[in-house]
């Protein structure tokens, strides 16, 4: 099954356990988000990877300038371990770990979540694969990926137990979009998917065809 499929089959299993209202407020938010614009201001294919050094969830530290060393980089956003669709989306890559290294590839997952939470995504997972503290999002801000969730939206999580602030370690309600890069050793981008709607995620096997032509 296609992650695309995986992510529908959820989204119809969760439909009728969250209210009418939420869903009002959270289809306005999508819909806003994707006027906005914010696409746009995303990398694009040709163009040159942002170089960075983050903190993995172990306390390592990653640097994407010599990872792309060993081996093309695909690089993954996400907007945190609270988000039911990201969960789907680590796990699914997880199981497609394999077949990005068959062609020299390495995963790295970034998000802007403490090490405390990544730390609980990469053990609820069995993640075999860097999963790296974006503290602020400066890193996915250079990538042109991160938006202020609506206060009628921060609203609804905290009504349903969500504390976005406690997840990313400040109180400014920033998320990146999901995003997912491949990088090359001279840090040109080869693959660039991200959307507004965060129901759309880059499909695993897409990256496969690309990692299959360098």
């Amino acid at each position: 099954m296609l992650l695309k499929e995986q992510i529908e089959e959820l989204k119809r299993e969760s439909a009728g356990k969250i209210p009418e209202n939420a869903k009002k407020v959270m289809k306005r938010a999508t819909e806003d988000l994707v006027k906005s614009g914010i696409e746009e201001n995303i990398p694009k294919v040709g163009s040159k990877a942002y170089d960075f050094t983050l903190q993995n969830y172990d306390g390592s530290q990653v640097t994407l300038s010599k990872e792309i060393q060993k081996g093309p980089v695909i690089l993954s956003f996400y907007r945190g371990g609270w988000c039911p669709v990201c969960n789907l989306e680590l796990n699914y890559l997880q199981s497609k770990l394999s077949d990005f290294q068959k062609y020299g590839a390495n995963l790295i997952a970034i998000s802007p979540e403490v090490p405390e939470y990544a730390n609980e995504t990469v053990e609820r997972h069995n993640i075999k694969f860097p999963v790296l503290y974006d503290k602020d999002n400066r890193v996915a801000a250079k990538y042109g990926l991160v938006f202020k969730l609506p206060d009628d939206l921060v609203e609804i999580y905290e009504k349903s137990g969500l504390d976005v602030a406690k997840h990313n370690g400040n109180d400014k309600f920033e998320i990146p979009i999901p995003a997912t890069f491949v990088v090359v050793r001279d840090l040109t981008l080869k693959y660039v998917f991200g959307k507004a709607d965060y129901n759309q995620r880059a499909e695993p096997d897409d990256i496969v065809e690309v990692l299959k032509k360098l």
